[in-house]
């Protein structure tokens, strides 16, 4: 009798021990299978965030010339509409650090995650780098023209680049230009250049890549515009892109353009005009009466037989900063080799 009231008394704490066992690897499986269900989760979740962030920035490199980037100073911040994709909401904005290259920043969070206890909230923030890439248009001279140059005492082309440019920041790296690149260059007839600007001469290679320049700036800008489209940036501030499809166009000043200036025919200058940025003339161009002030570059001439004219009043200034500011209004972005992704903070 009492040999198995001491069994049974064994018996007690072995079935506690083995409950409690049981209770524990229970317990242990279902604390494995919760966090193997919020991985889970929370992976879908930052999936669905990446999801997002991608579709948002296709969104904004496709409607990139919508956003009028140009209109802004370098260095700030464009914001974009908020969007909304499936249950992420993403803010985004454009940011130029140079005139042809742009970061586009991106922060994207699902709606109803801030923090819940036992959620990894899913945010997201990028930062990615896009080329701005422009039409291949020469950039070798102050003046390219496929024929002759004439000009008169008085006229005044840069002989170097600057390295500084009031509308970039810092020094602005560029490669040795000359003055003048042209089939020749002479006085105007009857009157006087003692100053000839350092020149040189156009070379096949160098007619071939004006024309291509031309055939690309022309696919980028089909929207053609009469000429009382071209307004003071004091109006229209920013860097603005305009194509005027005439046959023979005079600018009277006092008038300032600020940006790509494409004429698809002749232009006269009468009174003052200044350019800054780049302006291309597809025949003859005709400065002796008025007063041409360019910060940028020109490219003019199409035949053989045209001639660009500069008066006495003639200023011609290579700006490499100009000169990209202007081509950037129709560049298209593409992706750089590289991003930089950020710990989910925000902005």
């Amino acid at each position: 009798m009492c040999l198995h009231s001491a069994r049974r008394g064994s018996t007690l704490p072995l079935t506690i021990v083995v409950v409690a066992s049981i209770s524990l690897l229970a317990t242990g499986l279902l604390h494995t299978a919760w966090r193997s269900a919020r991985s889970a989760d929370s992976a879908r979740r930052a999936q669905q965030v990446a999801r997002a962030v991608d579709e948002v920035a296709a969104q904004a490199v496709d409607s990139y010339g919508q956003d009028s980037l140009t209109r802004y100073d370098l260095a700030q911040r464009v914001w974009r509409a908020n969007a909304q994709v499936d249950a992420v909401r993403v803010r985004s904005a454009w940011q130029r650090t140079h005139p042809l290259v742009a970061w586009l920043e991106l922060d994207a969070q699902p709606d109803g995650v801030g923090g819940a206890p036992g959620t990894l909230a899913a945010r997201r923030t990028e930062r990615r780098a896009f080329w701005l890439e422009p039409p291949a248009v020469p950039r070798e001279a102050a003046l390219t023209a496929l024929a002759m140059v004439e000009g008169e005492d008085g006229v005044s082309v840069s002989e170097s680049a600057p390295t500084h440019s009031v509308w970039c920041p810092g020094t602005y790296l560029t490669s040795t230009v000359v003055p003048v690149l042209a089939g020749d260059v002479s006085p105007t007839s009857g009157r006087l250049w003692t100053g000839l600007p350092l020149w040189s001469a156009m070379t096949p290679a160098r007619r071939v890549a004006v024309e291509q320049a031309w055939a690309q700036v022309l696919s980028r800008l089909p929207a053609s515009a009469n000429a009382d489209s071209v307004q003071s940036p004091i109006s229209d501030p920013g860097w603005r892109a305009l194509l005027i499809d005439v046959p023979n166009l005079t600018l009277r000043g006092p008038l300032v353009w600020q940006g790509l200036l494409v004429v698809n025919g002749s232009v006269a200058i009468d009174g003052p005009v200044e350019v800054r940025g780049l302006l291309l003339v597809r025949r003859s161009l005709n400065a002796e009466s008025g007063q041409l002030t360019v910060h940028g570059a020109v490219i003019a001439n199409d035949a053989l037989t045209d001639v660009v004219r500069l008066g006495p009043s003639s200023r011609l200034r290579y700006d490499p900063c100009a000169v990209d500011l202007a081509l950037a209004t129709v560049a298209r972005p593409r992706a750089s080799v590289f991003g930089l992704r950020m710990p989910g903070r925000g902005w």
